[in-house]
């Protein structure tokens, strides 16, 4: 799977030579252990306590400062120092670091340039075995990145969080988008942000955007689903693909359906560690506006609706499991499944 699910991209820092020395940090080295606990505790509590969940597949994880490259990828880091860092439910992880220069290199041998960037990809040829990248919390501090309804570190545990899940889905959803990625043949970059791209100038088709995801947020608004409300979005999603998604675009409407669950269930499990009691523990429709982030990015406002829906519809443990299975089933065919119901 291709490093499709970057969150936010907002400075990339000046690059150089990847190098490798015997740096030793340990303020550096504590600030890197309390994120890993802290993000890893937060994935338990989703997995393990909402979820039902109770084993992580394998990944390889990279996490970096603006001066060292913390990570369990023997491609990232050749040689580098042993250091004390957090273990993930089923997985025993043997942490090094290094000094990164301005570059990392990744577990599929690309070298990029650090900046601000989270996201999951899958190893060529590993057998769908997927790598994560993220920035440790002082970098994304320093960046200016704020929220004033969650507040920075309760944002960033978030976004650990929702690319993390992204993590757990190669063998499926990852797989799947991968293969429509090679097929696409619409001159644009192939992202989860496809749709957005392509549409958000036609005043026309955001009308019909607009309308369906006023629909979707006023059914989840009070405790009891409004199903009128659901419906009326559901009507006007299926009206907007079939006029808009037709011709060189016609593989959109499936492609769409990929990244809406993909990115929602990414915002979900996000808003479930912000709202739950051992979590950040913070008010529902609070924890609601600061994982939406003013509706910037389609696929993730969008799939966030559907998976409140979906929530409403059925407790996560009759759907969950089947998002980190080999099988594929998306948010909106879950919805059509448990609304007869």
């Amino acid at each position: 799977m291709s490093r499709l699910f970057i969150l936010f991209i907002i400075s990339i820092l000046s690059s150089s030579l990847y190098a490798q020395t015997k740096p030793e940090d340990p303020q550096r080295d504590s600030a890197f252990y309390d994120a890993t606990c802290k993000w890893f505790s937060a994935w338990k509590l989703v997995s393990q306590d909402v979820y039902k969940i109770d084993k992580v597949r394998p990944v390889e994880l990279i996490f970096f400062d603006d001066k060292y490259v913390y990570s369990t990828s023997n491609t990232t880091i050749k040689k580098g120092d042993a250091v004390k860092g957090g273990n993930l439910i089923n997985l025993q992880l043997q942490w090094k670091k290094a000094l990164h220069n301005g570059s990392i290199t990744l577990p599929d041998s690309a070298v990029v340039p650090v900046g601000l960037m989270s996201f999951a990809a899958e190893i060529p040829g590993g057998n769908n075995l997927p790598f994560f990248v993220m920035p440790l919390p002082d970098f994304w501090k320093q960046a200016g990145v704020k929220s004033i309804e969650l507040g920075l570190d309760n944002l960033v545990t978030g976004v650990f969080i929702h690319e993390f899940s992204h993590s757990q889905q190669t063998q499926n959803f990852g797989k799947k988008i991968t293969e429509y990625e090679l097929q696409n043949q619409l001159d644009i970059e192939f992202s989860d942000d496809i749709v957005q791209n392509l549409f958000d100038k036609d005043s026309s088709y955001l009308k019909y955007y607009h309308r369906e995801l006023d629909f979707f947020y006023t059914s989840i608004i009070t405790q009891v689903l409004h199903k009128s409300s659901m419906h009326s979005g559901l009507s006007i999603m299926q009206e907007r693909q079939k006029k808009y998604f037709t011709g060189k675009h016609q593989n959109i409407t499936q492609i769409e359906k990929l990244f809406l669950t993909m990115e929602g269930l990414g915002q979900y499990s996000m808003y479930i560690w912000l709202s739950h009691p051992k979590g950040a523990n913070i008010n529902k429709e609070i924890a609601i506006q600061g994982v939406r982030r003013g509706g910037k990015w389609w696929s993730q406002d969008e799939g966030f609706a559907l998976f409140l829906i979906l929530e409403k519809l059925a407790n996560p443990e009759k759907w969950v499991g089947v998002m980190f299975s080999d099988e594929i089933k998306t948010v909106t065919a879950l919805i059509d499944e448990f609304k007869k119901d």
